[in-house]
């Protein structure tokens, strides 16, 4: 279903960048750089890496990446993603059957029991959004369960801030601007300690 804003024309797809200043945090390869999405509907959310408020813990603490990005795609698909309203209405076992490596336990190398996920929304930096993850409750966290849990923080981060003023119409959130699903999750990146951030693209069909 195609989705047009009245606020804004459309963008061409050639003028659609996929350049994202998390990038920088999972210091992608020139053939991932070089690759685009499928659908020309689908562009990144650009977003800065999180930095801490504090100047003592943001020159003491480890920014660079330890922990490898974990990715989300559909089974045939390469660097895509998967739709959050799909890993929030279906099942376990379909997710099971749709995302590659499923069942991976995506997190249990790092010997964390716990991340924090921050989101930082182009136009939206006011609004402060850090949850933290449990990761090794009932064994590893799963590439499905850990894709599920990021897209429950968003759908509420979208609740909350659809009633924000933007900074940034071309990044605005609510009814008739971008919406929830419209949300895509590519990746997870360790961006600061123990701090990730979700690598989102926002597809406006």
């Amino acid at each position: 279903m195609a989705y047009v804003n009245p606020l804004h024309p459309p963008v061409p797809a050639s003028q659609h960048s996929q350049f994202s200043t998390l990038g920088g945090a999972v210091k992608p390869t020139a053939a991932q750089t070089a690759s685009a999405f499928i659908s020309p509907f689908r562009r990144r959310v650009p977003q800065p890496p999180y930095t801490p408020a504090s100047k003592w813990r943001a020159a003491t603490g480890r920014t660079n990446q330890v922990h490898s990005a974990i990715t989300f795609d559909y089974v045939g698909y390469s660097k895509q993603g998967v739709p959050m309203r799909e890993l929030s209405t279906r099942s376990a076992a379909a997710l099971g059957s749709m995302i590659v490596g499923a069942g991976d336990p995506v997190l249990a190398h790092t010997g964390l029991s716990r991340i924090t996920l921050r989101i930082i929304w182009p136009g939206y930096e006011h609004v402060d959004w850090a949850r933290s993850i449990e990761v090794n409750t009932n064994g590893p966290i799963t590439r499905a369960q850990l894709a599920t849990i990021v897209s429950q923080n968003f759908a509420r981060y979208i609740e909350k801030t659809r009633s924000e003023a933007a900074r940034a119409s071309e990044w605005q959130i609510g009814p008739s601007c971008i919406r929830y699903e419209h949300l895509v999750l590519i990746g997870l990146c360790n961006v600061f300690e123990d701090v990730w951030q979700a690598d989102v693209a926002v597809d406006l069909r």
